[in-house]
């Protein structure tokens, strides 16, 4: 039993070695994601920063279809999305650029 402890310790030690040195590489190509959340009424949504395009997540918490309105900015455009969902309804929505999080309204 002490022998295996002693295995499973020193391959501990040597992925966590492995992943030391790996790790400032890796560090160098990602990029750290925020995520937004938030709440209107009748609807629950999240989306986190993307780099060329951006996804909503969405969720209709009323009980009837209601529709929720999106602003992106893509380059010098904003562009306005209405999204349609039906009674507890969970869906998202991906489109170019980035939203606008204070233009998250229900419409």
């Amino acid at each position: 039993m002490k022998i295996l402890g002693k295995a499973v310790a020193a391959a501990v030690v040597t992925v966590g070695l492995s992943a030391a040195f790996a790790l400032p590489a890796q560090a160098a190509t990602v990029t750290p994601m925020s995520t937004h959340r938030g709440s209107v009424p009748c609807f629950n949504w999240s989306w986190a920063d993307g780099t060329s395009t951006t996804t909503i997540y969405y969720h209709n918490t009323c009980d009837t279809t209601q529709h929720l309105c999106v602003w992106w900015k893509d380059g010098q455009e904003n562009n306005l999305h209405r999204i349609t969902a039906a009674a507890d309804e969970k869906g998202h929505l991906k489109e170019p650029g980035t939203i606008k999080s204070q233009d998250i309204e229900n419409c």
